[in-house]
């Protein structure tokens, strides 16, 4: 290998190590340039565009990768994680049958295969359906690459979400304890401390210049909290509006129980926000909705929503939290909820909104900061 080369993929490892995913994949292009069949060089390349949720692009260089070393478990690992995020499902079930061949470890094999399952066929097996397509603040991550004309989050806690977003942001928590500088750089980031339901009753009526594009509800994970928070946002929404629920699909019984109270500190809570799929289905809003299999626990995108819909759920609320208050993650609800048909994923629906434009392109201009 030549010198030169060396030491830029050298420089490009040390980088992404270093999680400068950017800067990596720019030296691994540039690798690549002059030697196009570099293992390390299309395995890492490959590896950051999975993480980026760009695994179509990233699948020409991880086959390089596996072909030219089929015996490398991780060439072999991501190559088939690229094909099932891209949903080439039936290349997928190829190279996990010659992975079988080479002898990789047997649990990778059912957790590649169960992701090649729809939830409803996951159940057959007797298993509650578990999302495991990429991890959820990288498919926000991706989002985020567009600016939109406001960004609403509600539940912000350590700022790991909010950091993410490049648009005029509004951030409500009651009790934040943000771990980053939430600014980043956004045009402009309001914090307030406070819970959703004073901030849209006292604050939001101060703000009535500011409109949501693009909304994270992450608040209290009770479906009740969660759908008033939507109606209030879809009010101040834009023509063109996402609205992205956390933690939609539970991979347990115990972990949809209302009160949180009853886990141990080490035990998983998404608490009722599932029930958002059904009672949204039963208003009509079915069309303008995806689940999205993102890890731990999936994401409930809705685009677009009918406002007269959402005027009706307004109008039904009381009786629509009367209704669903007592009805519990089942046997019975489980089956409904698998044969929704509307599970996806996320990166499918990344492409999906790109094919419609979502979000405008971020202008690399400079501006100039003066001060005396």
């Amino acid at each position: 290998m030549n010198v030169e080369i060396e030491k830029k993929l050298q420089h490009a490892v040390s980088e992404h190590k270093n999680g400068n995913i950017n800067i990596a994949e720019n030296i691994y292009r540039e690798v690549l340039k002059f030697d196009s069949s570099n293992l390390i060089a299309n395995g890492n390349l490959g590896s950051i565009l999975i993480y980026k949720h760009k695994s179509e692009n990233g699948i020409p260089f991880l086959k390089i990768a596996f072909e030219n070393k089929c015996d490398s478990e991780v060439y072999w690992f991501n190559y088939v994680d690229a094909l099932i995020n891209s949903g080439k499902l039936d290349e997928a079930h190829e190279i996990i049958e010659r992975g079988k061949k080479v002898g990789f470890p047997s649990q990778n094999f059912e957790v590649l295969i169960e992701r090649t399952l729809t939830p409803s066929q996951v159940h057959a097996k007797g298993k509650l359906y578990r999302a495991l397509d990429g991890y959820y603040i990288n498919f926000l991550r991706a989002l985020h690459e567009k600016v939109y004309e406001g960004y609403f989050e509600i539940g912000t806690r350590f700022g790991d979400t909010l950091v993410l977003s490049q648009s005029p942001t509004i951030a409500i928590d009651p009790y934040f304890q943000l771990k980053k500088n939430p600014i980043f750089n956004k045009d402009s980031c309001l914090l307030f401390q406070e819970t959703s339901d004073s901030f849209f009753k006292n604050t939001m009526p101060k703000l009535s210049h500011y409109k949501c594009q693009l909304a994270f509800i992450d608040g209290m994970h009770l479906f009740e909290y969660a759908l008033r928070d939507f109606i209030n946002l879809a009010k101040i929404s834009t023509k063109d509006v996402l609205f992205l629920f956390h933690d939609p699909i539970p991979w347990t019984f115990k972990m949809t129980i209302r009160d949180n109270k009853k886990l141990r500190n080490d035990e998983n809570w998404v608490g009722d926000i599932w029930k958002l799929v059904p009672i949204f289905i039963d208003a009509g809003l079915k069309n303008s909705l995806n689940l999205l299999s993102s890890a731990p626990s999936g994401i409930l995108a809705v685009l677009n929503p009918d406002k007269k819909i959402i005027s009706q759920l307004e109008k039904n609320y009381e009786n629509i939290c009367a209704k669903w208050v007592n009805v519990e993650f089942s046997k019975d609800n489980l089956s409904n909820f698998y044969n929704s048909d509307i599970f996806t994923k996320p990166e499918i629906y990344l492409k999906s909104l790109e094919k419609i434009s979502f979000g405008n392109k971020i202008e690399k201009l400079t501006k100039e900061w003066i001060s005396q």
